[in-house]
This record gives structure tokens, C-alpha cells and sequence, in this order.
């Protein structure tokens, strides 16, 4: 009988591992990490670049929708929020 897995996948297209944190599997997770980068954020950079100019992210307008009725705020300001810092500062590469 084949594994089947139940959860969801990670949020970046085209990545298929399972989703763990920030909705992102652990290596997208690591990676935008190592970048200083948001994890929400990056999971909107495609996994293998963009295919042109026009090549467009889907941003999930219903769960923003849903997240900024529920705390009574725009879904812009929902967009702008910072992510809350978790007390580790971004490496920087020193030469």
C-alpha cells in the first residue's frame, strides 16, 4: 500500500514537500530564514523562478479577506504588517 500524505503541502509553487511552518516546508522555511527574508512572503516566490514578465503570484485574497474582517482592519494593512520578531537577528556576511 502506497504512503499517502494528508497534510497540507507547502505553500511556494512548486514545491511539494509538506507544509511544516509558516505554511512552508522545512527547507523553504530554512531558506527564506538564511535570506532574512518574511516565510509568508517567500512562499510566493516560485520555487523555480519566474517563467516570464507576466508570470504572476495568486495571492490567497479569501484567507486575507478573512484575517482582516476578523481583526476589523484593510486587507492593505494586513499586507503591511511586519512579521512579529522572534528575538534572532538576520546573519550578515562580514569580509
Amino acid at each position: 500500500m502506497p504512503i499517502v500524505s494528508m497534510a497540507p503541502y507547502c505553500a511556494r509553487r512548486g514545491c511539494s514537500g509538506p507544509a511544516w511552518q509558516d505554511d512552508l516546508c522545512p527547507a523553504c522555511w530554512r531558506l527564506a530564514r538564511m535570506f532574512g527574508k518574511d516565510p509568508k512572503m517567500f512562499a510566493f516566490v516560485p520555487l523555480h523562478g519566474y517563467a516570464d514578465d507576466r508570470d504572476a503570484v495568486e495571492l490567497p485574497w479569501d484567507r486575507l479577506g478573512q484575517e482582516a474582517e476578523a481583526r476589523d482592519i484593510s486587507v492593505a494593512d494586513v499586507l503591511a504588517e511586519r512579521p512579529p520578531d522572534d528575538g534572532t537577528e538576520p546573519r550578515r556576511r562580514t569580509l
